[in-house]
């Protein structure tokens, strides 16, 4: 029997079956129904497993055991007027989101895309795509952010995200812009804002154990040197070069908020980090190059430095904990707001007051320790001007003074 459908195999073109070379030139099979992947097939189609699994799927298909609808990865056909897709549809072709720069535009889409193929019903076939947008409640909203209540970030950049497709608007009667969502469900459905003080700042310390790793004149303490000295961004350390130097000073724009705020820095360049740049001749328009000489992409670049980092055994750390590590030994050398806001191109000042008040707190709090004076009680303790220190009672001790009162009780 098994012999019977090899030998048919080979000379029948069985329907449903897809083929699909890989990179590699590897042919591979799937069974394929309606448009939707079952399963994929064994490599070898003169098999028997192939044809066993061949018409496993097939029997399926045909009734002899009923098929679980499969996910869709995509959406056929153009959206059912009055839907979610629909809704976001339009979302994208506003100009709120071709504002945004191309990257951010791809995140976003990737994200709507998910929430489409969100199942109303844990297990259904209806999915969020066809939803009328009528039935976009509190609830409903509720659900797309609780599916990925796993991952609290990845959670709230929905609702963010959804706040703003919920803003979408059309031409009313009179010309003016008219909200198409009577009510923005979505603001009324709190994110996770789980509070974390985010990247971690790397300390003297670890830098000392990085350099000594990687030796003062590798590539990742090149990356290093930029950073502490410049504070970078991956995305403006993937960039930078020697084109951008004027004498002793960076002139740069920023690649963050390039389209919507641009901004261009010029920022004098530290004789610490002159030194650094003097030991790497680079020929090209980039520092920052690959060992195949070509530059690194800004996704790259980052993975290279969490390497390098978790090389150091610092794997804690990233490019971020350096610009917060730089900002942080800035406000603790008494830099100002405006000084801040001036070196790293920050806009609103809040950024700026976080690393200033946080210095102002421990000097104000220094202060007033300095100024506590319970008068006469003050003089029982021991005064450091007496000399010497009172001792921490071991744990012999505590245990001996513990034994001691309960047999003065008893």
């Amino acid at each position: 029997m098994g012999r019977r459908l090899m030998d048919d195999l080979a000379t029948i073109d069985l329907p449903y079956i897809e083929k699909n070379k890989s990179r590699h030139g590897t042919m591979r099979y799937y069974f394929r129904f309606e448009g939707v992947r079952v399963c994929r097939l064994p490599d070898d189609p003169e098999s028997e497993a192939f044809s066993t699994e061949y018409w496993i799927a097939r029997n399926r298909i045909e009734g002899v055991a009923t098929l679980a609808p499969a996910a869709r990865k995509t959406l056929p056909g153009h959206p059912q007027p009055n839907t979610f897709r629909w809704l976001c549809m339009l979302y994208m072709k506003s100009d709120a989101f071709l504002r945004l720069d191309k990257t951010t535009q791809g995140k976003r889409r990737q994200i709507i895309d998910s929430m489409w193929l969100e199942p109303v019903k844990t297990g259904g076939a209806d999915l969020f795509a066809d939803m009328p947008i009528s039935q976009l409640s509190v609830d409903n909203v509720t659900k797309l952010r609780n599916r990925k209540e796993d991952t609290p970030f990845a959670a709230d950049e929905r609702m963010k995200i959804l706040r703003q497709v919920f803003e979408t608007t059309r031409p009313g009667r009179d010309g003016k812009p008219q909200p198409i969502m009577k009510v923005n469900t979505a603001r009324l459905v709190r994110s996770y804002r789980r509070q974390t003080e985010g990247h971690h700042t790397i300390t003297s310390d670890e830098i000392g154990v990085y350099i000594k790793h990687h030796g003062t004149t590798s590539k990742a303490v090149l990356a290093l040197a930029l950073l502490m000295y410049i504070g970078f961004r991956v995305s403006d350390l993937q960039a930078i070069g020697p084109r951008h130097r004027r004498g002793d000073i960076f002139i740069f724009r920023v690649f963050k908020g390039r389209n919507k705020n641009p901004m261009t820095l010029q920022v004098p360049i530290h004789p610490v980090l002159a030194r650094v740049l003097s030991l790497h001749k680079v020929a090209g328009l980039y520092y920052m190059m690959t060992d195949y000489g070509n530059p690194f992409s800004i996704k790259g670049l980052s993975q290279r430095v969490s390497e390098w980092f978790n090389q150091a055994g610092l794997a804690h750390c990233t490019a971020h904990s350096v610009r917060k590590g730089l900002a942080t030994n800035l406000a603790d050398n008494e830099t100002t707001d405006s000084m801040l806001d001036g070196f790293f191109g920050w806009r609103d000042g809040k950024t700026s007051k976080i690393y200033t008040a946080r210095k102002q707190q421990s000097r104000l709090a220094r202060q007033a320790v300095e100024r506590i004076d319970w008068g006469e009680m003050g003089n029982i303790l021991p005064h450091p001007a007496e000399g010497g220190s009172v001792p921490a009672a071991t744990p012999t001790e505590i245990i001996e003074q513990n034994h001691s009162s309960s047999t003065r009780s008893a």
